[in-house]
């Protein structure tokens, strides 16, 4: 039972807190996005345990194809803490082109993993960082990004209008990759 019913329709005091924290939980199961111009922060509850989330984000390969812009991915060396992966994106946000990256990626196990671009096509910078909170009831997922893509000046608004609504997706699509188990 969510909500109990005291006296003339008011909340039980304490099932007060407890539907608080349930109305909390449920606006931070959206996504928020904040930023601009391409340096975003993406944030996310995730309804699992720090370990679970972890799986996924660094499941490189299987995200090809499920993420709206990742149709192709491949870990290309592993030394240590430190991964290079090839990706190839293709979005609206890439004008349907086919777009191939090379990252490094820098992993904290079940906390933290950092990337940063090593070379790619069409791309100057592209850099973030995800983070794994753990919190009551899971994990908040936080994605930090910058990117500034090689488009003509007159075109770079349209781009990161559709950058964010990939990144909202893809944060969603992450969340339920999570949760499925």
């Amino acid at each position: 039972m969510l909500l109990s019913v005291a006296g003339a329709g008011g909340l039980a005091p304490a099932d007060a807190g407890a539907a608080t924290a349930l109305v909390a939980q449920a606006a931070a199961a959206k996504p928020t996005l904040r930023g601009q111009q391409g340096n975003y922060s993406a944030s996310v509850f995730v309804a699992v345990p720090a370990k679970r989330a972890w799986a996924v984000l660094v499941n490189y390969e299987a995200m090809a194809g499920v993420m709206p812009d990742i149709k192709e991915a491949k870990v290309l060396r592993r030394t240590g803490s430190v991964v290079e992966v090839q990706q190839t994106y293709q979005a609206p946000y890439t004008f349907g082109r086919r777009i191939k990256a090379v990252l490094s990626m820098r992993e904290t196990p079940t906390r933290q993993l950092s990337y940063e671009l090593v070379r790619g096509d069409q791309i100057r910078e592209l850099s973030g960082t995800w983070t794994i909170t753990p919190v009551a009831g899971g994990v908040q997922l936080r994605h930090q990004i910058r990117v500034d893509p090689e488009v003509p000046s007159f075109v770079r608004p349209l781009y990161f209008e559709l950058m964010e609504t990939n990144l909202r997706q893809s944060m969603t699509i992450v969340k339920r990759l999570m949760e499925q188990g």
